[in-house]
């Protein structure tokens, strides 16, 4: 009994990120069938062994090049964790839990479950270009692209059919849900499954490596343009956010909440004040005091339309608080060795794209009254409320609200996701860190 429950769960150990013809099931249901007994419960023994420590600690041993910070490690006695199933006669079930507990990882794996129920793998293909050219024939090549990939049946559906599978489609992979076959969708469309396959085995691998997040943490993953806040290891908060460009990343990080600024300055990086500003100055001498920004040096005001750029910029520039203002009404400070942040954004158009990778690097989050309502409820020893923030942001009140409760914050860049309900959905890979995962001999 035990021995064909392990061997159905190998069969489907693909459901897991594994590859199957590891574990050389044609010949250890030969050696069963055969009555090798003994070669049988050895090589059953070794596969259980195999298994749990690859959906436990991963399959790549040294990871220094993918991954800078501490690794989860799960070390146990393989064959005690064994035993102790075939006593409370629940092999797999305890086997199984030894897998991460974050619940990113829990919707991924059953999302990659119910991904292989609906898809066959394989490297079949269709290449679909952009509907800029001939709409119809773009459509027509989409169906046999939606059919591979289980959004439509066959490829003679209806219109109505095809729009939805497509919507569908698009929904799976991080896209605007509008129908139009675009150069991102298109992009998306013409990639096989077994390469959606290996992007979720990527995803599932650093999971792995990842230790276990605390019971309340916040958790921004850059790749798919997401922050989620997590109560009682619980999903209660989510907002979409814009990240780092591939030219100006985000990095990865750990830390806590330290405070909240209402109606905030914003000073302004020296790469942006030399990329950007000065020749927009230079250009316009009356841009910088119409945009709201202050110049000063050694701390004394300096007037912006007086100054000869020529003579260098060596000035520190701050904006005034206000709509306008580059980090909007509201900005969350964490200590970070890379002065990282969440703010508010004056530019919500962004907030409507699938793809949201546009910023100089901190990270602008959408309906930003809303997560400091969630941060502050959850401070119930702060005298200040989110009431106390509007009140300060309604007066043009620039003020520093430390936070009591210091949630944790966890930012990473995983590139394969699942929704509440399970559903997988694939991000593409916007700061190229995964070719070589992908290309990895799991």
């Amino acid at each position: 009994k035990e021995a064909k429950q392990l061997l159905d769960l190998l069969e489907h150990s693909n459901a897991y990120g594994l590859d199957t013809a590891q574990f050389n099931l044609a010949e250890l249901k030969k050696g069963i069938l055969n009555k090798e007994y003994l070669n049988s419960e050895l090589s059953l023994t070794k596969a259980y062994k195999d298994f749990g420590h690859k959906i436990s600690n991963g399959q790549i041993n040294d990871i220094k090049d993918y991954y800078s910070f501490e690794r989860r490690v799960v070390d146990v006695n393989w064959f005690k964790v064994l035993a102790k199933g075939i006593t409370n006669k629940q092999i797999i079930e305890v086997l199984l839990s030894y897998q991460p507990k974050n619940e990113e990882y829990k919707r991924l794996q059953k999302g990659l479950e119910k991904y292989l129920q609906k898809v066959k793998l394989s490297d079949s293909s269709v290449s679909v270009k952009s509907m800029k050219r001939d709409s119809a024939i773009t459509y027509e090549i989409a169906k046999k692209a939606l059919v591979i990939h289980g959004c439509i049946t066959n490829d003679s559906v209806s219109d109505s059919l095809l729009i939805s599978g497509l919507k569908d489609f698009q929904y799976q992979h991080g896209l605007a849900t509008d129908g139009r076959i675009g150069n991102q969708t298109a992009k998306a469309l013409s990639k096989s499954t077994k390469y959606y396959y290996k992007q979720a085995q990527v995803a599932l691998e650093k999971w792995r490596w990842i230790k276990e997040f605390e019971d309340e943490h916040i958790f921004v993953n850059i790749a798919t343009y997401k922050l989620k806040g997590y109560q009682d290891y619980q999903l209660k908060h989510e907002r979409k956010v814009v990240v780092g460009s591939s030219k100006t990343r985000t990095p990865e990080l750990d830390s806590k909440l330290d405070y909240i600024v209402a109606y905030p300055y914003w000073h302004v990086p020296r790469s942006i004040i030399e990329g950007e500003l000065v020749a927009k100055a230079v250009k316009d001498p009356t841009y910088l005091r119409r945009n709201g920004y202050e110049l000063f040096k050694g701390g004394v005001s300096v007037n912006s339309e007086e100054v000869d750029w020529e003579k260098g910029s060596n000035y520190k520039f701050r904006q005034k608080g206000g709509k306008s203002n580059a980090l909007g009404i509201i900005k969350f400070r964490f200590k970070n060795k890379s002065s990282i942040y969440f703010h508010d954004t004056p530019s919500k158009r962004f907030f409507k794209k699938g793809r949201r990778a546009y910023s100089h690097g901190c990270i602008r989050v959408e309906s930003p009254l809303a997560l400091a309502t969630y941060v502050l409820e959850s401070d119930t020893a702060n005298k200040y409320t989110i009431d106390s923030v509007t009140y300060y942001i309604k007066n043009k009140q620039r003020k520093v609200i430390s936070v009591q409760h210091k949630i944790p914050i966890h930012i990473r860049y995983v590139t394969t996701e699942a929704d509440m309900d399970s559903v997988i959905r694939f991000y593409p890979d916007v700061y190229f860190k995964e070719s070589d995962l992908l290309n990895f001999q799991y």
